[in-house]
């Protein structure tokens, strides 16, 4: 009869030997941005579609579990991303607009479609947001935690990908395509990083030959940290804000380069990420041998005005699901108390204290059966009792 069960496409369920890697990660990573000052926080699964939905792109909508909420009449659904739930917790209880606010948050998300091949549905998503500041500082702070997150996870050849949304959008604002259909064309073509595209967007009605020039360099300018050199040459000729920004941006850039050794930096004119989310800085953190990014954020000040309290925020996220393979099999085994042993219990209890894994073997249960849990044992030896590898000789 169980071959007549099937599972929902893109959603997977943790089976043992799994859970405590997962447990003990999740502990690790929410241990680390509580010693870095940021207070836990746990958003609702479920909400009203606009409560999740505030200040974010149409993206999100369509990604978003909905259904009707037979009390209210409204519709509601199941969060797809817990960052819009965080910013309207933080800006309608939280003091944002007078002091920096550091907040972090644990929990699954749910979405109405796999995103790509191969990827799931359901998402353990971890993450932390920085409200009420503005400055390069709290930019840097923010990719430093994700870095430092990663590696927590086991993910040492860490790539960066960073980019400026802000710069994308001052260029649209100066030749006069925000909110239209050229800007959503230039960036389908930045999205692909596609020159022909550009190319043939230029006539009588479309962009001048200048500003295709302008967002071709856009596609060319990513490389090593010295692109960013080249990109002050290319867009010298730029008016507008661009100039401040590409110096702020090339200071976050710098900076995140000394602070986190061993990380390889890569920068993109050209990321639009979230583009009608983010406002600033974005950034996108991979490992060897993974289709996606294992991490990602920005700035995103414009979002928190959707709930009546303007001001700045930053925060990343990353989903604990695709770290599996990098936590596969270092959760620690347990201790194996032999059956008919007669330790005494405050020998059990130190050993708990200790941080150890106790298995009391039952008269039913083979010493073999308990390998996949326990690698030693603790037994009495000349009087003392010790603990020793697990011994299973002839009994597989």
């Amino acid at each position: 009869m169980t071959g007549g069960w099937i599972q929902l496409d893109g959603v997977e369920q943790i089976l043992p030997y799994d859970g405590w890697e997962f447990e003990q990660l999740r502990r690790e990573l929410l241990d680390c941005l509580y010693q870095n000052g940021y207070e836990l926080v746990v958003p609702p699964l479920a909400d009203f579609v606009e409560c999740l939905l505030g200040g974010t792109n149409d993206d999100l909508d369509v990604l978003t579990v909905k259904t009707p909420d037979y009390v209210s009449g409204k519709m509601f659904g199941i969060r797809a991303d817990m960052t819009p739930q965080v910013a309207r917790l933080a800006a309608l209880h939280l003091p944002v607009q007078q002091q920096p606010v550091r907040l972090c948050y644990f929990g699954s998300s749910l979405l109405a479609r796999v995103p790509s091949i191969g990827g799931s549905r359901e998402l353990l998503q971890f993450g932390a947001e920085l409200f009420g500041s503005s400055s390069l500082e709290s930019d840097c702070e923010i990719i430093r935690l994700m870095i430092e997150s990663l590696r927590i996870a086991g993910i040492d050849s860490l790539s960066v990908s960073l980019g400026h949304v802000g710069i994308i959008e001052s260029l649209f604002e100066q030749f006069g395509y925000k909110k239209s259909s050229i800007e959503n064309a230039l960036l389908d073509a930045l999205k692909r990083k596609s020159k022909p595209e550009l190319d043939t967007l230029a006539g009588r009605e479309g962009p001048q030959a200048e500003t295709i020039e302008v967002f071709s360099n856009l596609i060319e300018l990513n490389g090593g940290i010295d692109i960013l050199d080249e990109a002050k040459y290319r867009l010298k000729s730029v008016e507008n804000n661009v100039p401040q920004l590409l110096s702020e941006f090339e200071r976050v850039v710098r900076r995140v380069a000394e602070e986190n050794d061993g990380v390889s930096l890569h920068v993109d004119f050209a990321q639009v990420g979230g583009y009608q989310y983010h406002t600033g800085v974005i950034f996108s953190a991979y490992g060897p041998g993974y289709g996606q990014p294992l991490a990602k954020g920005g700035r995103y000040d414009s979002v928190m005005a959707a709930y009546g309290t303007p001001c700045a925020a930053t925060g990343f996220s990353g989903d604990l699901g695709l770290l599996r393979r990098a936590i596969r099999g270092e959760c620690k085994k347990a201790v194996m108390v032999p059956l008919n042993s007669t330790v005494p219990r405050e020998h059990i209890g130190a050993l708990i204290e200790r941080g150890e894994r106790v298995i009391h073997q039952l008269p039913d249960q083979a010493r073999a059966s308990l390998i996949h849990t326990c690698d030693r044992e603790f037994i009495c030896q000349a009087g003392e009792w010790r603990v020793v590898p697990l011994a299973i000789e002839g009994e597989i």
